[in-house]
């Protein structure tokens, strides 16, 4: 059975990028809504490494879906 996640980059407080994901995404929601809620965690101050944002801006997102196939 394929699995999906939701994988996200975004931009740290320092221009570095991040990659965040997420195992169980809700996938009926449209790119614009995946967007908005990606952006609110660049709004939170939750996420700091040394004291630098980790998710300062949002770059990039995309559903990854994986096949496993058993072969014995």
């Amino acid at each position: 059975m394929p699995t999906t996640k939701l994988v996200a980059m975004f931009q740290t407080e320092d221009g570095k990028l991040q990659t965040w994901s997420y195992e169980t995404p809700n996938t009926s929601k449209t790119a614009d809504e995946m967007k908005e809620t990606l952006e609110r965690m660049t709004q939170l101050n939750l996420f700091q490494k040394h004291g630098i944002r980790q998710f300062a801006a949002i770059q990039s997102a995309e559903f990854i879906t994986t096949k496993e196939t058993t072969i014995f």
